[in-house]
């Protein structure tokens, strides 16, 4: 895993859209989608968005395609999912 999951989330620019904790006009908090994703059966679900982008998860927001932002591997995006499920549970 990753060491620091803050940092591979900038890295990957997912701070460009997303916050931690509240929503932006761009898109939810982490903390939004956990509450709304929590469980198991959500996880591959949500590496799914992570890979591939798209519209439709999340009202009107759109997630920038896998081709217009930084490259995220199957390893990160399940890690980074991890992540911010953990913050449902206040593991954050």
């Amino acid at each position: 895993m990753h060491a620091d999951m803050q940092q591979l989330a900038e890295e990957k620019q997912c701070l460009s859209c997303h916050a931690r904790k509240d929503d932006t006009p761009r898109a939810p908090g982490f903390s939004s989608i956990a509450a709304k994703y929590s469980g198991t059966e959500m996880k591959s679900y949500l590496v799914e968005v992570i890979l591939t982008g798209g519209e439709a998860h999340w009202g009107s927001a759109a997630m920038p395609e896998a081709g217009e932002r930084a490259e995220v591997s199957e390893e990160e995006a399940e890690q980074l999912v991890d992540w911010i499920l953990s913050m449902h549970k206040g593991d954050d």
